[in-house]
Parts: structure tokens; sequence; C-alpha cells
């Protein structure tokens, strides 16, 4: 574990620069031309998930440690396999990049915001033993989030060729190591992973139920068409957990706890998301 603890902004800049890859200055456009879905989902996505996230994790039953763990997993942004899932759900894809895209490059504020300034304001830093600098943080994420989501955009539209060419390769071995880092942080330390899988499995799972109702009530009370809410509900719900995980061994170390929520979640989301998919398929087909 210490040496995924050494790589891991490694990681975090090959898996961010994979991300980049998926866009160019044009897909923002697209998306741009009307904004009102973009700005409906990144409020969704940066702000309201968090906030679920920290009440949750205020009233959660469970010791602090994992409170530290859902506040972490719940202010990440997604990840680069949300755009694959709106794909395969036939969702809009140019959302979905631009989504994630955005949400990761302003990674380096938010995520910052909510665990140095935030968070201890309600007491949900106690478990912390370290000092939690903001503009440390932020820059720490500026470098390792932001800056290869810009080199990947500006390869992508400068060197388009290339790039196109590289991408595949870049992609699916970012998702591989997106795997990886998941599997690593859970079996590392395999007793504190049952231990954490068993208490946590239930508020896990009324975790998620919370996120997924909240964003189904979201995009029906608004109207936003199907592909659309189908976007806006992957890219709220499916998280990056493996940025979870490579932050959080940056700013707590490893061994300590607060990762098991990351790794549980990444892991098991995609479980959730499969059965949502199914059965708001056939609710729909019903209808």
């Amino acid at each position: 574990m210490e040496f995924l603890n050494k790589i891991a902004p490694l990681i975090l800049f090959y898996i961010m620069f994979s991300l980049g890859l998926h866009c160019k200055f044009s897909d923002f456009k697209k998306v741009l031309v009307n904004p009102k879905n973009l700005i409906i989902g990144l409020l969704s996505q940066t702000v309201v998930l968090p906030i679920i996230g920290l009440v949750f994790a205020y009233f959660a039953p469970i010791s602090l440690n994992y409170k530290v763990g859902i506040i972490l997993i719940t202010c990440v942004p997604s990840t680069v396999t949300s755009n694959y899932l709106t794909k395969i759900i036939n969702g809009n894809i140019s959302l979905s990049i631009t989504m994630t895209a955005i949400s990761s490059l302003i990674s380096f504020i938010t995520i910052p915001l909510i665990i140095t300034k935030i968070a201890p304001i309600i007491g949900l830093m106690n478990a912390v033993k370290i000092d939690l600098n903001f503009l440390k943080l932020s820059f720490v994420l500026f470098v390792i989030s932001t800056v290869p989501i810009v080199l990947g955009i500006l390869t992508n539209t400068k060197f388009n060729n290339f790039s196109q060419s590289v991408s595949p390769l870049i992609n699916k071995s970012a998702i591989l190591l997106f795997i990886i880092t998941i599997l690593v942080a859970w079996y590392s330390d395999f007793e504190m992973s049952l231990i954490a899988y068993k208490e946590m499995f239930l508020v896990l799972i009324v975790l998620m139920l919370l996120v997924l109702i909240y964003v189904n009530i979201l995009v029906k009370a608004l109207k936003i068409n199907v592909r659309d809410s189908k976007t806006i509900i992957t890219e709220t719900f499916i998280q990056n957990g493996a940025m979870g995980i490579l932050i959080g061994s940056s700013i707590f170390g490893l061994g300590s706890g607060y990762l098991m929520m990351s790794a549980i979640y990444g892991l098991f989301q995609y479980k959730l998301f499969l059965v949502w998919y199914l059965v708001d398929k056939k609710i729909n087909k019903l209808d």
C-alpha cells in the first residue's frame, strides 16, 4: 500500500488525462448552445450530492472514519466509466462528457472547499489528525487533476489524428487502473475491508438509494427530456471511486479506514446502477 501511496498522483494524472482525451473544445460548444440541463446536472453533481453526503454522514450511526469516507466519495466528480454507461443506456454522451470534464476541472476547488472548510464546521473532520490546508490541497488537486484534463483536451483538439490512434489504448488502460486501484485498496487490508463491508453494507444501500431517489425526482420535477435525464442520473450517481482512494491516500494516508467507503462504493455502485436501469426500463415500457 505504501507503493500505491507514492504513485497515487501519477495514477490520478493518467486517469484524468484519459478523460481529457474524450473531449474537444467543440464538445463544450454543443452543450453550451442550450446550457440549462448542463447547469442542472452540474449543480446536482457538485453541490447537491456533497450536501446529501454531509447531511447523511452527520446523522448516520457510524464511526467518524466512515463519516469522513462518505464525505470523500460524495464530493469527488464522476468518472470516465459514467461516459461509457451513458452511451450504453442511450443517454446524451456530449452532455455526459461535458459534465464529467467540468466537474473534474473544478474539483481542485470543490473538494478542498468541502473537506477543509465546510465539513469541519459541523464537526465531521474530528477523526482526522492532520492539518487540512485548503490552498495546499487545492494546488495538489489542480496539478494532478485539472492540468491533465486540460492537456488531454488540448491534445485531442490540436492533434486529433494522434489522439484518435492512442486514445483506445489509453482509455482501456485508464479503466484498468481505475479497477486495480479500487481492488488494491480493498485487498490491501482485507480484514478491515470485510469489517467495513459488514458495518457499512446497509448504510451504503441507504445512501445510494437516497441519491437515486433524489436525482430521479429532480429530473422528473424539472421535466428534463429522457436522454438528458438518464445522463444526469448517471453522472450524479456514478462516483470516481479511484479518485476518492487516490486523493484520500494523499490526504489521510493508507490503512486508516477513511478509504473503505470509496472502495466499497466504487465496486458496488455499478450493481445498483444496473438494478436501477432495468427497473426504470421496465417502468417506462409499461408507461
